[in-house]
């Protein structure tokens, strides 16, 4: 029996979706179909992919270690799908980018009703986004990460800067910048508070702390919510602490939504990276983004 690769973009699409018409609508076929697509690649996997409720289908192990294996590979076919794809009109350059989606919002999004070129925006981890940039997937990316393979070319941009904020609600007539001579009350009084962090980023927090304090936080964060902006709206309407990149939350801190209580012993930063081939037929358009990220993190 062979596989269908037809049946791995069902797949995917029913994953991104969480339900089978909401799959079926995405791929323009009619829901028995995305059914039929499913059930044979469950019968090639030899395993169930999905536990089917009534109202969504949640990803079993084996269906989310399925997932993470054949996405960039997926997403990689469907951009070359994309690229070839006859279009009508005149012919416009097509350029894939790929960065993390807050920076993206934050930098990114308002410039693209001026670009004269086609953008296929991807996002991930700076590990899947390097890998995407070695398959060919993307002609640029912002990452803090670099690869040694040949080929590539990484361009230090900036920095970005991790500070603790607080929240609009947060108490904070019991905190203490730390001393270096007596950081016990404040590290005390921080892992007494709510924290929020983002699944992709968990990382971040553990860094902040090794770097300031010597020792790993000890504590789980109190929620984990989507992404960066999701940590800055909840902070703006109650109480917490998130360690996050200054950049994006400068808006909110000049507003007053949320407190900057500190930066730490030593400023901890990243630096980002460009990342790009160096050779590409889109030279001039990879120029052009990386111009409008340089002048947005000025």
């Amino acid at each position: 029996m062979q596989a269908n690769l037809e049946w791995f973009r069902t797949f995917k699409a029913v994953y991104d979706t969480g339900t089978m018409s909401g799959a079926a609508k995405l791929l323009y076929v009619s829901q028995p179909g995305v059914g039929l697509h499913l059930n044979a690649l469950e019968s090639y996997t030899g395993f169930p992919l999905f536990e089917r409720t009534a109202r969504k289908m949640i990803p079993t192990e084996k269906g989310k270690l399925l997932y993470q294996q054949m996405l960039n590979s997926l997403m990689c076919l469907e951009d070359i799908e994309m690229r070839f794809q006859r279009k009508s009109g005149t012919e416009r350059a097509t350029v894939s980018v790929g960065m993390c989606v807050e920076t993206f919002q934050q930098a990114l999004e308002r410039h693209i009703p001026s670009l004269d070129f086609n953008l296929i925006m991807q996002f991930g981890s700076h590990d899947q986004l390097n890998l995407s940039l070695e398959n060919g997937a993307v002609d640029l990316i912002l990452t803090t990460c670099t690869s040694n393979s040949n080929g590539l070319i990484y361009d230090p941009f900036t920095a970005e800067r991790l500070v603790m904020v607080a929240g609009l609600h947060t108490d904070l007539s019991g905190f203490k910048v730390p001393d270096q001579s007596d950081k016990t009350v404040a590290r005390d009084w921080m892992k007494a508070q709510l924290w929020y962090n983002t699944a992709a980023d968990m990382g971040v927090l553990n860094s902040f702390w090794e770097v300031n304090f010597g020792e790993r936080p000890g504590f789980l964060p109190n929620y984990i919510v989507p992404n960066k902006f999701s940590i800055i709206r909840c902070l703006s309407q109650g109480n917490g602490l998130a360690v996050l990149p200054e950049f994006l939350c400068r808006q909110a801190i000049e507003s007053g939504q949320v407190t900057k209580i500190w930066e730490g012993f030593q400023p901890l930063e990243n630096t980002l990276y460009f990342g790009k081939r160096k050779q590409s037929l889109y030279m001039q358009e990879i120029g052009y983004i990386e111009t409008l990220l340089q002048n947005e993190f000025k």
